[in-house]
């Protein structure tokens, strides 16, 4: 009866004939619509709590692109057989291909791009959130808060540079300053510690760049700062020291499921079985539950664009600051956190990102009215920005589903099959925690089998820490130098990269082969020039090291060769 209410209540209010049904997990949703937000915001007429939302309203006249699939062709894999098999090298599947590693069972990790850390994971702006903005309990909070704790000892552990930095969120009323106050108290009520209101003075002394119009500002110090795909890379390389095995350029293309398991996944590079498979493909989630014919969840993906500034601008704050609501929109519910200028890690800043639905899930594109907008959003909060300090731009893709929360449990239908799903932010906060849980529900997933699952007693949690020869100290470099002179040759003359440190990148144990994947890892090409400079270099350095010819160097995924054939012998 009350799912007909809604029926009824979005044909008034859209002009939408919908046909919804349920069961005992969803309510699933068909029909077509000729606005794409309006189908997403019909699917959020329909969540209640206890279900999941699969919505199939068709956006008329829209067929959507093909996924992007390797051109790798081979079968590396086929016939072999894993106790855990994980779909996904983002952040989620990174951490919980680690977190296996603790047991002594054999761990495949398999991502469809050349490198991990290709999806949202490598394109967002690195904040651990603090979680002041959950206002009820989820799994979002769950998972942040504890995540948040984590944070000093895994990037130790993983020799990943993270700044505990803090957060301001800045208000232009007093009034807003005054109703700020409840944020505190709840942040208190979740176990988020050191939250508190300041005054004008304050703000104005740790900002002056919001001098002409602050009134206050909210504090929340736990919020700290860390490179997404470097840290991504890390839980990646962690696994792979530990034991797991990573196959790149490898996209599941099907599944085979007998009874209430899944039998066997077909992939570009041959078919294999595995004990438990754990679903952490982010926006394509559904469809890795659909192919184990358990699809009781929706990804409606969300793009956020991001501006990179150039560091040596003027007029830029000196920690991590945001722009608070009004008075009329403190009210008001969004599933965005409102972006920021953020001063990330490696000493660079960003602006963003902004939220708009979309429904390509691999539309990294940017639009100029996402850039325009993401500018004159932050700027309110540092007017002294300016836009010649834009030095490049990048989107990525979110997963959310239409109950804005993380999905992470076992299926109630496929007894070998474990979904990580939703991951939005603060996912990448989440991640140190949600990791470990989900590594339980897999252990426990192959003890149904009568077969106890030991801890791997050679399990190492330290991943050494690259060199980075531009922060060691004089003395440090010149002896560095003395034992390998290419950490003497810069290449990349903005971040001050040398040739020691791309092989080393080259050299990791996952193996690079991409100047995008160099790029991840040492920064190489993320300066002023965006590679303009180091890229030529790089391209013969790859090559050289890998035995290959410079026109076979892609800069990411197959196909996107920089060169194309030899002009002349040089």
């Amino acid at each position: 009866m009350k799912l007909q209410k809604t029926v009824k209540a979005v044909k008034k209010k859209y002009g939408i004939d919908v046909v919804a049904r349920e069961d005992d997990r969803s309510i699933f949703l068909s029909g077509e619509c000729n606005s794409w937000d309006t189908v997403v915001a019909i699917g959020k007429e329909f969540v209640t709590e206890g279900k999941h939302v699969v919505n199939d309203i068709r956006l008329a006249g829209y067929q959507p692109k093909p996924e992007r699939l390797p051109l790798l062709k081979d079968d590396k894999l086929e016939g072999t057989s894993w106790d855990v098999v994980v779909i996904g090298g983002g952040i989620s599947g990174c951490s919980v291909a680690r977190e296996l590693t603790r047991y002594n069972i054999s761990v495949l990790l398999v991502e469809k791009h050349s490198d991990v850390a290709r999806g949202a994971s490598g394109a967002n702006d690195g904040m651990v959130h603090a979680g002041i903005d959950l206002k009820h309990k989820c799994l979002k909070l769950k998972y942040g808060v504890a995540g948040n704790a984590l944070y000093a000892d895994v990037c130790r552990e993983l020799g990943v540079d993270f700044r505990r930095s803090g957060q301001y969120v800045v208000f232009d009323s007093r009034l807003v300053t005054l109703l700020a106050r409840s944020t505190v108290k709840r942040s208190r009520k979740h176990g988020i510690s050191g939250v508190r209101t300041v005054g004008k003075r304050e703000i104005c002394t740790a900002e002056p760049c919001v001098k002409d119009f602050a009134k206050g500002a909210l504090y929340a110090p736990s919020t700290g700062v860390v490179s997404p795909y470097q840290l991504t890379v890390a839980y990646a390389e962690n696994a792979v020291q530990n034991g797991a095995t990573v196959s790149l350029d490898t996209a599941v293309l099907s599944m085979e499921r007998r009874d209430d398991r899944i039998v066997n996944i077909v992939t570009n590079r041959g078919s294999f079985s595995a004990r438990c498979v754990v679903n952490c493909a982010g926006v394509f989630a559904d469809k890795i539950a659909q192919m184990a014919s358990d699809r009781y969840f929706s990804i409606h993906p969300r793009k956020g664009t991001d501006l990179l500034l150039d560091p040596k601008a003027d007029g830029l704050p000196n920690g991590n600051i945001s722009m608070g609501p009004s008075v009329k929109s403190s009210h008001e519910h969004t599933n965005t956190k409102g972006g920021g200028v953020i001063r990330t890690v490696d000493g660079n800043y960003l602006l963003g990102p902004d939220a708009v639905e979309t429904p390509e899930r691999e539309d990294v594109g940017t639009e100029k009215s996402s850039v325009d907008g993401v500018f004159a959003k932050q700027s309110r909060v540092c007017p002294s920005l300016s836009k010649g300090s834009v030095i490049a731009y990048f989107a990525g893709v979110r997963a959310p589903t239409y109950e804005e929360d993380f999905l992470i449990e076992r299926s109630s239908k496929v007894r070998n099959l474990v979904h990580v799903a939703g991951i939005q932010s603060p996912g990448l906060t989440a991640a140190p925690a949600f990791s470990k849980d989900v590594a339980q529900m897999v252990k426990e997933c192959l003890e149904e089998s009568g077969d106890m699952v030991e801890l791997n007693d050679s399990f190492d949690p330290v991943r050494p820490k690259p060199v980075r020869a531009k922060n060691l100290t004089d003395s440090h470099r010149d002896e560095l130098i003395k034992q390998d002179p290419d950490y003497g040759k810069i290449v990349c003359r903005c971040e001050e990269i040398s040739l020691g440190e791309i092989k080393q990148a080259i050299r990791n144990p996952l193996g690079v082969h991409t100047i995008d994947g160099v790029k991840r890892r040492v920064r190489a090409g993320m300066g002023r020039c965006q590679g303009g400079f180091c890229m030529p270099i790089i391209t013969r350095v790859i090559a050289e090291e890998l035995g290959i010819d410079p026109s076979e160097v892609t800069k990411d995924d197959g196909g996107s060769n920089i060169a194309v054939g030899r002009i002349k012998e040089i």
